[in-house]
């Protein structure tokens, strides 16, 4: 890297609203993965501002990327917080709904055995919100498909 380019590119990160969430980013990496592609910056800056504003992106880090790479990993926006889940887990009792339904012998489970789950599911436009969150048993939720 060119001498004073980490200084700049600090001084830069704190002026722009953009960037300054972008701490994490591995900047080198995506630089020599795509230096030899041709890039619409207009357009990339665009889609990095939306999805900026965009809630349903909980890992802004995650932005650019995504939009260099097309993987939604990236953004995790089907992730549910550690606060949701236990919000969840706590409303539920610690029952799995599937289990219940079924009568298992087994109902409550330790916050540790479930995972949480779109009540509507994703691919249907269901959000990762509080509201849309409950808890499966980790072998229900593993076995359930709504694809």
């Amino acid at each position: 890297m060119p001498r004073g380019f980490a200084a700049r590119q600090a001084r830069f990160a704190r002026q722009s609203p953009i960037l300054r969430g972008m701490a994490g980013v591995n900047w080198g990496e995506l630089y020599n993965q795509f230096k030899k592609e041709k890039l619409n910056a207009t357009k990339l800056e665009a889609e990095v501002k939306e999805l900026m504003q965009d809630e349903d992106v909980t890992k802004k880090s995650g932005i650019y990327p995504y939009v260099l790479t097309r993987q939604e990993k990236h953004l995790s926006i089907r992730a549910f917080t550690d606060r949701m889940k236990r919000e969840a887990y706590e409303g539920q009792n610690g029952v799995c709904p599937f289990c219940k339904k079924q009568k298992k012998d087994k109902k409550q489970w330790d916050i540790s055995e479930m995972e949480a789950d779109h009540i509507t599911p994703w691919h249907e436009g269901g959000k990762t919100v509080a509201e849309n969150c409950h808890m499966l048993c980790k072998k229900h939720n593993r076995t359930k498909s709504g694809i």
